[in-house]
């Protein structure tokens, strides 16, 4: 190796004074819980209903811990002399991580509570891009008592909020399209039994309006589902448009 290159080497190297060491392990361990969580969201939706009450329990673990770092990096804030970011981004960074962590439990609870028989393609597909997303910010924050390049993992995260989108509302077009079928074959069915007036025709049109109300009731279900999933990989933009602030304004 030449003489300059190790000059370059060392002048990369950022020298931590003990206070800047405690932030980047607390700001380290919130995104490692980001990605903990978001993976055991994969696994619930993969889960038999048997397994499904120890996983969400797992991901409330998570929630609970990533609250408790944020006020210990709250607390951290307020003792610190001069952290290394500007104290309101930091603040702001544990806000956006909170609320991608809040929307992780929400899906979870959601779909546990209501019982789903399985999960919905649209699930399967969007918690992929959410565990993904999360492990992008580790890599930038991982990234930050380094070289502090968070750009091209900023970018990877904005290339999977992008096809997030698309996935939802992908899924919301296939669920109306469903229904609005399922509508249309009811309608017909019932104008076909009317000019007959058979009372024997009444009973499989009366059975086909449960099951076309149930699927009604299960879209809204899942709608909420799929949207507290979105609204994760939104804000992980959010959390990643934050640190690139951070290291802009502390080259």
């Amino acid at each position: 190796m030449s003489g300059q290159s190790i000059l370059k080497r060392v002048r990369s190297w950022r020298l931590l004074p003990p206070a800047d060491r405690e932030f980047y392990k607390q700001f380290g361990e919130i995104a490692q819980t980001l990605i903990e969580a978001s993976g055991k969201l994969i696994e619930l939706f993969d889960a038999s209903e048997a397994e499904r009450g120890e996983i969400s329990t797992r991901i409330e673990t998570c929630f609970t811990r990533c609250n408790r770092i944020g006020q210990e990096l709250e607390q951290l804030l307020r003792e610190a002399q001069q952290p290394p970011f500007d104290r309101t981004e930091i603040s702001q960074f544990v806000y956006h991580v909170l609320r991608v962590m809040k929307y992780i439990k929400h899906a979870a609870n959601r779909y546990v509570v209501y019982e789903f028989p399985s999960s919905d393609t649209e699930m399967r597909e969007l918690a992929p891009l959410l565990f993904e997303a999360c492990q992008e910010i580790d890599k930038a924050v991982t990234s930050l008592p380094k070289n502090r390049q968070v750009e091209p993992f900023c970018r990877a995260v904005d290339e999977l909020e992008t096809k997030a989108d698309d996935i939802y509302h992908h899924g919301l077009r296939r669920r109306f399209h469903e229904i609005r079928t399922d509508r249309m074959h009811l309608e017909a069915r019932i104008h076909a039994a009317a000019k007959f007036n058979s009372p024997a025709e009444l009973v499989p049109i009366l059975s086909e309006h449960v099951q076309y109300t149930r699927h009604v009731a299960i879209f809204f279900i899942l709608r909420e589902v799929y949207a507290e999933l979105e609204r994760a990989i939104d804000v992980c933009t959010e959390v990643t448009a934050t640190l690139k602030h951070m290291v802009a304004e502390n080259v």
